[in-house]
């Protein structure tokens, strides 16, 4: 388990300096809350994992948009500045966000691997308010994305698909291959918007 519930500071910890958030995110009744417009800041594992399975559940608030980065790991940009990033589970109001709804960013909508892949197109994705369960499964280079139970998209970390695609984003700013870490973090980002997450564990394969 990633959470036990009550203190999220055992598993994880702020991107942005040492320790858990004191702002922003909350543990209430058994949830990890990310509380809207509080400026939390995006929190990590203070593990790294290569070979895994990771579980989640999340509900979203309307309009709210977030997202599980996984092999997070320091990318370096073209003008030198040093980055924590990896590919995401994008996570996000399908149906009232204005970026995503009725189907115009396949890329960008839940469940896809932001800006690269698109989910399937008979994903099962219940709205703002109701609770969804996601699985990544990573190993080696292959990489699943599960959205409540139905398997949406596989892809291959590195492959000459993977690349091109990376190369035609704002991730080709980085020197380092983006996404292609052995190991690394798993992320959670705040974008300011609300949400809660429950039942966090992980299996290393």
């Amino acid at each position: 388990m990633l959470f036990d519930g009550q203190d999220p500071a055992k598993d994880w910890v702020s991107v942005n300096g040492h320790g858990f958030p004191d702002h922003g995110w909350k543990a209430i009744n058994g949830e990890l809350r990310l509380l809207a417009g509080k400026n939390g800041g995006d929190i990590m594992t203070k593990r790294s994992y290569g070979d895994f399975i990771f579980e989640i559940e999340f509900k979203l608030e309307k309009n709210a948009n977030t997202g599980i980065k996984y092999f997070v790991s320091p990318l370096q940009t073209k003008d030198g500045k040093v980055q924590v990033n990896g590919p995401e589970f994008q996570m996000i109001d399908d149906h009232n966000h204005e970026s995503v709804k009725g189907g115009i960013s396949p890329e960008t909508e839940t469940g896809s691997l932001y800006l690269l892949y698109a989910p399937a197109e008979n994903k099962i994705f219940k709205p703002f308010g109701q609770w969804n369960q996601v699985r990544i499964v990573a190993k080696g280079k292959l990489v699943e994305h599960w959205l409540n139970g139905r398997k949406i998209l596989t892809y291959e970390r590195g492959s000459a698909e993977f690349r091109e695609r990376v190369a035609k984003t704002k991730f080709a700013m980085y020197t380092s291959k983006y996404g292609e870490a052995a190991t690394g973090h798993i992320l959670i980002t705040d974008h300011q918007d609300g949400a809660s997450f429950r039942r966090i564990k992980i299996k290393k394969l």
